[in-house]
């Protein structure tokens, strides 16, 4: 048994601990989190709070559930290459549904056409050459905000969010949260945008092997390159900013010939689609010569002018702007 002097001496003391120190802990079914501890303390240089300081909005030991207590829920998203006629049913109806409780997070690179047909808020991710960590910090700021408030985060990115998208990465994120995302695949650049392009990336007697590759590793590094094969087709997705130092390392280290084949795929299935065609010697002066940005995909290979030269093997190829504002999906 307590005394009443000891008792009194307890309340005494539980009543000048500050708040922030009850962070994440409620007697409520909802848990509370008292978003403004965190700041202050544990920020970027944009003055975000860094994401794996965030305290948890829910238990989240495995299994970890698909709602939080009041309601908040991830959704993560693929937009396809940039055609809205490209977008699975699943992601259109989640994408054009009318609802004031859902945030969309878009990346950057997601195409006007399909941001169009959002009518719900949307924050777009400030992803620009040299901030990606940081960006990417504050889409899961953006996010933490919106769950805590019980809202349907709808986090959608370009392509198929499992291919070069870091999508296992905010996966992983929201579970430390305390929530399950929901995944629904998108149409990936890798395979769409060659074959809007007229480039299959397998055909017989040009290509048996088709291989995927980012233009950008870890910490903005140079990833690995596969050694050169006749019969292979690459395919490289976010890597026309680097253009010259790819096709160089590529002819340098993975032994490709300089008379390699190259074609740039640009805003694939959107009205404003260029193709362009060159080899590893000229392309990125040709890209150069006609402004090609992101997004933009590139194919490496003989089977760049399996289509484009109407089969004829006979020396003479296609080169430059070949295609410009073709007619997309919907046409």
């Amino acid at each position: 048994m307590f005394s009443r002097q000891y008792l009194s001496l307890l309340y005494a003391c539980l009543a000048i601990v500050p708040t922030s120190a009850f962070v994440g802990f409620s007697y409520s079914p909802r848990p509370t989190v008292f978003l403004q501890s965190t700041l202050g303390r544990n920020e970027n240089e944009w003055g975000i709070p860094y994401s794996e300081d965030l305290p948890p909005l829910a238990d989240n030991r495995m299994p970890v559930s698909r709602k939080l207590p009041n309601g908040g829920q991830v959704t993560l998203l693929g937009s396809g290459p940039g055609d809205p006629d490209l977008l699975t049913m699943a992601a259109f109806k989640l994408l054009t549904k009318k609802d004031p409780n859902t945030l969309v997070i878009v990346d950057r690179l997601v195409s006007r056409e399909i941001l169009d047909l959002i009518p719900n808020e949307i924050k777009i991710a400030r992803k620009l050459p040299g901030c990606a960590d940081l960006a990417q910090e504050e889409i899961y700021w953006w996010a933490y905000q919106a769950l805590n408030k019980g809202k349907h985060v709808i986090r959608l990115k370009i392509g198929d969010p499992f291919v070069f998208g870091r999508g296992g990465e905010e996966v992983l994120k929201f579970r430390h949260f305390g929530v399950e995302a929901k995944v629904v695949p998108g149409v990936s650049a890798a395979f769409s945008a060659p074959l809007l392009g007229m480039i299959p990336v397998t055909h017989r007697g040009y290509a048996n092997q088709v291989v995927m590759c980012t233009g950008y590793g870890r910490d903005n590094s140079s990833p690995d390159l596969i050694q050169y094969h006749k019969e292979q087709t690459v395919v490289f997705l976010m890597a026309v900013g680097r253009l010259q130092q790819l096709c160089r390392s590529l002819i340098e280290k993975a032994n490709y010939p300089p008379s390699t084949p190259v074609a740039i795929i640009e805003k694939a299935g959107c009205p404003d689609q260029r193709t362009v065609v060159g080899d590893m010697t000229n392309i990125a002066d040709i890209a150069e010569q006609h402004k090609i940005k992101p997004p933009s995909t590139i194919v490496v290979g003989e089977v760049v002018h399996a289509l484009l030269d109407n089969g004829q093997m006979d020396g003479k190829r296609v080169s430059g702007l070949i295609q410009n504002a073709v007619k997309n999906s919907s046409n």
